[in-house]
């Protein structure tokens, strides 16, 4: 069963609703729960009445791909002997600094390395939902690209993968060719589980009126988003934004967020300025919120197609979240780019 299709299984004696999915142990089906108090979870509200989702919330330093891999078929769940082994594949690629093993030996020429694993957004821990994809929908957990569409993805991200979260781009030299040097921002929808998300933090703010969204994104700086929830129309088509126009309303528990207007600079597993994002955020359980997002562009897929993220309450005592700086007004990129002329000329001698 999906694990979007919640089953409802209440216990007499302590009155607990589960919040059940069925997924695979060993060839054996068993439920994997998060239980939360009273008949059904309801989450608090704010002074005005709206479910509240106020707080940190982080995705944890998960590793997950975004299609599922062939090996699982239409199976979404890692069984219990897949998430021992994955965990111990996450383990095993942590450093000392999160309780790996120190280096044997020293590296070569007296290197000490930069950033350890500690500072890094590697991941170290199995998404909390076992889930073995960050796609539900399709079933296949396959990006629903149209004929040639895959194939100038893998093209650009060969050329300028920094913001894409699964390669670095090597051996390009004009600024605009150096995402990771430029720091562009966030994109959208967020990159999960991969080395440049991090953690996934993400701050959320309620007022009557709006939302707002602080996304704290690895290398390559945090970004806010303010979201109206009075029923305004979208902005005119010939405005584009960086991250869109957004527009929200509460579905019940849920609240929705619509996003359009999105730029010509726009790249997103091959959509574009016409790139359309429903998001839904829907609390689950004290600690939990859950988030889909369904991706449309009709020049890009053949059908749109949907994700699914657990998000973890972090302790709001602790508050750590912290701002994703960057290259402080991209200065670095005006040695970087001399560097590389001073070499050119070095060469040419």
């Amino acid at each position: 069963m999906s694990y979007r299709n919640f089953v409802l299984a209440t216990s007499a004696a302590g009155h607990l609703v589960v919040l059940a999915a069925v997924v695979f142990s060993g060839g054996a089906a068993v439920a994997q729960t998060d239980t939360v108090e009273g008949e059904m979870f309801v989450s608090a509200r704010t002074p005005w009445g709206t479910p509240d989702l106020q707080g940190l919330w982080s995705t944890g330093y998960i590793e997950i791909p975004l299609e599922r891999p062939d090996e699982y078929g239409d199976r979404e769940f890692l069984t219990d002997d897949e998430v021992s082994a994955e965990q111990e594949r996450l383990s095993g690629q942590q450093d000392h600094s999160t309780g790996g093993t120190r280096p044997s030996a020293p590296r070569p020429g007296g290197d000490i390395g930069t950033y350890n694993t500690v500072f890094s957004g590697r991941g170290r821990e199995v998404i909390r939902t076992r889930r073995n994809s960050q796609i539900i929908d399709p079933v296949d957990g396959k990006i629903p690209w149209k004929p040639g569409v895959r194939e100038e993805v893998a093209a650009e991200i060969s050329i300028a993968a920094g913001v894409r979260g699964r390669f670095r781009q090597e051996g390009t030299d004009g600024p605009e060719d150096r995402p990771n040097d430029r720091c562009r921002g966030v994109v959208l929808p967020h990159r999960f589980g991969t080395w440049e998300s991090g953690g996934g933090h993400h701050r959320i703010v309620q007022s009557p009126g709006t939302v707002s969204i602080y996304y704290e994104y690895g290398p390559h700086g945090g970004a806010y988003r303010t979201i109206p929830l009075d029923g305004r129309p979208h902005i005119s088509p010939r405005i584009r934004q960086w991250l869109g126009d957004a527009r929200g309303y509460w579905e019940g528990e849920t609240l929705v967020v619509d996003t359009t207007n999105f730029t010509d600079k726009t790249s997103y597993e091959g959509a574009g300025e016409n790139l359309h994002l429903i998001e839904r955020f829907t609390r689950v359980g004290p600690d939990f919120l859950k988030y889909h997002v369904t991706i449309e562009d009709a020049t890009a897929f053949m059908r749109p197609w949907t994700i699914e993220i657990p998000l973890t309450k972090k302790n709001d005592r602790e508050n750590q979240i912290f701002e994703s700086a960057c290259h402080e007004g991209n200065y670095a990129m005006t040695g970087i780019l001399a560097g590389a002329r001073a070499e050119e000329q070095e060469h040419a001698k």
